[in-house]
């Protein structure tokens, strides 16, 4: 009895609806009545018992292509796929291409793929840095600081440096030593370890662990994260003034406050060099993680994130990335 009255409820909602339909069909030329048979077949031939009327309109509306005031729809958000060339083939285990007024992933190639993050993670470090130090602060580098395994400014044990010193030589030249004592003159290495992954957990990076401030692989695998979270620390990265300002400088002079120190380090992004427009941000290699690379770029109306993990030839696979998302797609105010 109830699924009699159902159907005959279904019966004289549906006829009403395609009077409706079919009016506006004639005005409109949208052809929702072809739809909305499409769903009449579905509810009374299939076996759809209890329909949801609600997501029968919604369907319809939404296979008409009308979207309603005051929403956007993402198919039709700039930027749009105007191009018809095959991503590149890239050797990046995961890759991926974001827009960043819109956050668009213009390509992506196993985003969620967890995997070693190398150097790339001295940009939480200098954010967690930021937190702890202020810019004239001084730092002074602990002797285990200088024998680490990593890229290294030679910094001399037990001298100080400023804050902002340590964090350029960190993310211009990658150095290590200069990592490693911004995370152990204010508080214990663990701790300040220990804040990069709450770091992480506001930014919103799901997937991401550290274990050092480094970027070091860590053992089987636990130093981790992803295409999708590292773009989420680029934006963080991008947005701090001078992380931003590090990030694009070609070459720094880090210098002794107790001493005549002072060494050189120049960046390890050299797309700074090549191509116009580059703003950064960070390289990184292990031999866990192969080679790793977060780049952004921008003109007057466009602005690009990318990102390479597990690659053998980060440059190359960017640099592809890159030219292909300018020739496939079509930004508003181009």
């Amino acid at each position: 009895m109830t699924t009699s009255i159902t159907r005959r409820f279904l019966a004289h909602v549906i006829r009403s609806l395609t009077y409706i339909l079919w009016v506006a069909d004639l005005g409109t030329g949208l052809r929702p009545v072809f739809y909305f048979l499409i769903v009449i077949y579905s509810v009374l031939f299939i076996g759809i018992r209890n329909a949801d009327l609600g997501g029968v309109i919604n369907g319809i509306i939404l296979s008409s292509g009308y979207t309603p005031p005051g929403e956007i729809s993402l198919e039709r958000s700039y930027p749009l796929k105007s191009g018809v060339q095959l991503p590149p083939a890239v050797s990046a285990i995961s890759a991926g291409v974001f827009d960043r007024g819109s956050g668009k992933m213009l390509f992506s190639r196993l985003p969620e793929e967890k995997l070693a993050p190398a150097s790339t993670t001295k940009l939480m470090t200098a954010l967690v840095a930021l937190e702890l130090y202020s810019p004239e602060e001084r730092v002074v580098v602990p002797y285990f600081c200088t024998n680490i395994e990593s890229t290294k400014a030679w910094l001399p044990a037990e001298e100080e440096f400023t804050a902002r010193d340590l964090i350029y030589t960190m993310l211009v030249g990658s150095a290590g030593d200069a990592a490693c004592a911004l995370a152990t003159s204010k508080v214990s290495y663990s701790e300040f370890v220990d804040k990069m992954n709450q770091k992480a957990s506001v930014l919103g990076m799901k997937n991401t662990n550290f274990v050092n401030p480094i970027g070091l692989d860590g053992f089987k695998g636990v130093h981790y994260s992803t295409v999708s979270d590292l773009y989420l620390l680029a934006l963080a990265s991008l947005s701090n003034e001078t992380v931003q300002d590090a990030v694009k400088t070609k070459e720094f002079k880090v210098r002794s406050l107790t001493s005549d120190f002072t060494y050189q380090v120049t960046n390890t992004n050299r797309f700074l060099w090549e191509i116009a427009g580059t703003t950064g941000i960070k390289t990184g290699t292990t031999v866990g993680a192969g080679e790793v690379l977060i780049y952004s770029w921008q003109d007057r109306d466009r602005e690009l994130v990318l990102v390479v993990m597990g690659s053998r030839d980060r440059f190359t696979d960017t640099r592809n990335l890159l030219n292909w998302s300018l020739d496939n797609y079509a930004w508003k105010n181009e």
